[in-house]
């Protein structure tokens, strides 16, 4: 009997497999209602199953993405090499304006080196190379002084590639200090470089009251018969530099020169209306101011 009762229980591999499958559990179920306010959704705890049948986290929720705003987003042509290569386009124009700002003042230094020392002006020379007089006539008892007075003055312009330019000059003629004489206004005078020319001007007064002058005057008469006389003038010039072509010239300096030509003596006896300075006695001039 016993064997019988045993024969009779289902054996374990009759009996029917056990559906363990993950495929065919039930999965989570979705949530209908919204989230609280303050909250995100979906929730950050909240699974969902798995196609395959493993549960999977969503990923938190956090707004727009910024693809929305940029159509380039998360390119990298867009976002590394466009940017690259528009800093260093800056970078290039920025380096060669400081080149070329640093070369301009370079070759500015030089030139004021060149023109200070080797096209650096010199002084021109003043030299009265003749002077006369007529029509003189003294009236020791009114003071009176009458006459005329001519001079040549002799300019040398000694500088290499300097033109000077003289606008205008004016001339004054004295004893010592006493005024006798104004000359008339003479214009334009042009010297190129290293070269020479003369200025010609003219004095004259009639019945000037000059009592010192005429006292001293009288005086150099009656002592020895040579009467001495100052010259000034002054010019208004302007010194031009050349060029990189010689037959253009630029500004260089203006201004105004005072030149004086002291003691010109003339021999003028008492009762001698004439006299001239003798030649080959010419008297070089001071110059002051300008150079």
């Amino acid at each position: 009997m016993a064997s019988t009762t045993e024969t009779n229980q289902p054996r374990s591999s009759d009996q029917p497999a056990t559906q363990s499958s993950e495929a065919h559990q039930p999965r989570a179920p979705i949530d209908p209602y919204p989230p609280p306010a303050g909250g995100t959704y979906p929730p950050s705890n909240m699974s969902y199953a798995h196609p395959q049948g493993y549960p999977t986290v969503a990923p938190p929720y956090h707004g727009y993405h910024p693809s929305a705003y940029n159509p380039y987003y998360g390119d990298p042509y867009y976002t590394t090499t466009s940017y690259n290569q528009a800093d260093e386009a800056a970078s290039s124009c920025f380096r060669c304006f400081c080149i070329i700002m640093f070369l301009l003042v370079i070759f500015t230094l030089l030139a004021s080196i060149v023109m200070f020392v080797v096209v650096r002006p010199e002084t021109p020379a003043f030299k009265v190379e003749s002077f006369s007089v007529s029509n003189f006539n003294l009236v020791p008892g009114s003071k009176v002084l009458s006459g005329k007075w001519e001079a040549s003055i002799y300019v040398d312009n000694p500088s290499y590639r300097m033109k000077l330019e003289i606008d205008r000059w004016e001339t004054s003629l004295y004893h010592k200090d006493n005024y006798l004489a104004m000359g008339s206004v003479m214009h334009s005078m042009n010297l190129e470089s290293r070269s020479k020319g003369t200025m010609h001007m003219k004095m004259e007064t009639y019945n000037t009251t000059a009592s010192s002058a005429v006292e001293d005057m009288e005086k150099e008469q009656k002592e020895g018969g040579n009467v001495s006389f100052n010259l000034r003038l002054t010019l208004s010039y302007d010194m031009k530099a050349s060029g990189f072509l010689y037959n253009h010239y630029s500004n260089y300096r203006s201004g105004t020169l005072r030149v004086k030509c002291s003691d010109l003596k003339v021999p003028l006896p008492a009762g001698s209306n004439t006299g001239s300075m003798p030649s080959g006695s010419s008297k070089a001039c001071d110059i002051s101011d300008g150079f």
